[in-house]
């Protein structure tokens, strides 16, 4: 059960919450396992970081709400 304590009236703290339906990708990023939300064809928000190493928690560039930026990938094909 959850309260929540406010002088707002509930029905604006939970104005639009039918609404919302993120739609969330897991990517990986060198050994980590991100969960991201798109943003554009390129780039992505970090909403959670997956890892057993406490240390990969401290990396600036992958805390939750960080924007990741993507670049397309160089394919070779010699034919």
């Amino acid at each position: 059960m959850m309260y929540i304590y406010s002088p707002m009236p509930w029905e604006l703290i939970w104005e639009g919450a039918e609404n919302f339906c993120p739609r969330y990708q897991e990517i990986k990023a060198g050994r980590l396992t991100l969960e991201v939300e798109p943003l554009s064809f390129n780039q992505a928000r970090v909403v959670r970081l997956i890892s057993t190493d406490p240390a990969d928690y401290l990396a600036g560039p992958y805390q939750p709400g960080a924007i990741l930026e993507f670049a397309p990938r160089r394919v070779y094909n010699p034919i």
